[in-house]
Parts: structure tokens; C-alpha cells; sequence
């Protein structure tokens, strides 16, 4: 009797988490088409950041900027590159902290990876109790 309530509970909890990534999977909820990056502008982008890094160095040479402030202006983007790209957890989630300080869109939405792994788990499970069921 017991097996048959959890097996019950076991495929509410599955029906439940297949309804979240089926409405997570929503191609409303997905990452826009035009989100989407072409490569040649990944090119032409660090192309502009090079030619600013070179209007910098020139400045520097020139006296008009302070090579005081482009050290502090390296370390404080490099700071900065390391903290939005590290991964945290929170209530079982995990992130990273540019999702959530600049509201970036990453295309999969917090927890999927977790409740898919949970979705697997309860299927197994289901599938053990099938089995052991005379």
C-alpha cells in the first residue's frame, strides 16, 4: 500500500515538473530571434574595442589621459569580468551573477537544470516501483 502512494505521489510530482519545462520550453519564453548574435558583429565588435584600446594608448603617449586612471580602470573591469561570471546557488538554483545584476537573457531559465534532474530521478523511481509491483 505504501508503494502504490508513493508510486501516486511519485507521478503527480512527474506530471508536475513536465508541465513546468513544457511551459519553460514555450517558444514565447525563449531567447528572441533577434537576440541572437550574428558572428561577423562579434568580429566588428572587437575590432571596436581594439581601436578604443588604441585611442587610449594614444592618449596616454599624447599626456590627455592619466595612466593612473587606466590602471584603475583595467583592474576595476577586470574585477568585475570575474564577479558576473562566477557561479552561485541559492535555494538549490544555481546562476551566475551576471543573470541576475544585468538581467542578461541566458536562454534557459533558473532551475532547469535542476528540475530535469529531478524529473529523471522521479522517473526512475517510477520505473523501479513498476517493476517491483507484482
Amino acid at each position: 500500500m505504501a508503494g502504490q502512494d508513493e508510486l501516486a505521489q511519485l507521478e503527480t510530482e512527474r506530471d508536475q515538473l513536465l508541465s513546468m519545462i513544457a511551459y519553460h520550453d514555450h517558444p514565447m519564453l525563449q531567447t528572441p530571434s533577434w537576440f541572437q548574435i550574428p558572428q561577423w558583429f562579434r568580429y566588428v565588435a572587437v575590432g571596436i574595442i581594439c581601436g578604443i584600446g588604441a585611442l587610449i594608448v594614444a592618449g596616454i603617449f599624447a599626456g590627455q589621459i592619466a595612466p593612473s586612471g587606466l590602471v584603475y580602470t583595467v583592474v576595476f573591469l577586470g574585477l568585475a569580468a570575474y564577479i558576473l561570471t562566477r557561479k552561485i546557488t541559492v535555494f538549490g538554483i544555481t546562476f551566475r551573477m551576471g543573470e541576475t545584476l544585468l538581467g542578461w537573457p541566458t536562454g534557459q531559465p533558473a532551475g532547469e537544470p535542476e528540475a530535469r534532474q529531478r524529473l529523471a530521478d522521479c522517473e526512475a523511481r517510477i520505473m523501479e516501483l513498476k517493476e517491483g509491483r507484482p
